[in-house]
């Protein structure tokens, strides 16, 4: 990949990724996150260098691609890092519930943890479209 694929992707995000990234950006809750981010050969929508955690909006694209997905999801669990993917539709929705359970998946796996159906027994509201690998 190369800077001008991912200045190209930051410069043309869907509104999804725009409506999160207003209420990710500039440490608002808490965790510091990178934008169209670069990890070898993937663009991750948002990175957490500290927590070595990857957002990924699904839009109707990756319902085409997700055998390229799940590859994806594989080789940056073999690096350490843990993706949760969010359904495009559950930004559009309501970013603020989004972002919130970002900040909370944020501080349990700060904890140690990183297993998403941990955190979806610990945390009882119930959840947007949300899933971790």
């Amino acid at each position: 990949m190369s800077g001008g694929q991912a200045r190209y992707l930051r410069n043309n995000s869907m509104l999804p990724e725009v409506l999160l990234w207003n209420r990710l950006k500039k440490d608002q809750i808490g965790y510091q996150f990178r934008r169209q981010f670069e990890f070898d050969n993937y663009i991750l929508d948002f990175y957490c260098p500290k927590l070595r955690f990857a957002i990924e909006i699904d839009g109707k694209i990756h319902e085409l691609s997700k055998g390229r997905d799940l590859e994806r999801d594989t080789y940056l669990a073999s690096e350490y890092i843990t993706v949760m993917r969010i359904s495009a539709q559950s930004v559009l929705s309501d970013s603020f519930s989004v972002a919130m359970r970002i900040k909370d998946f944020c501080i349990f796996i700060s904890s140690g943890s990183d297993s998403q159906q941990d955190f979806d027994s610990h945390i009882k509201t119930p959840a947007p479209d949300t899933r971790a690998n």
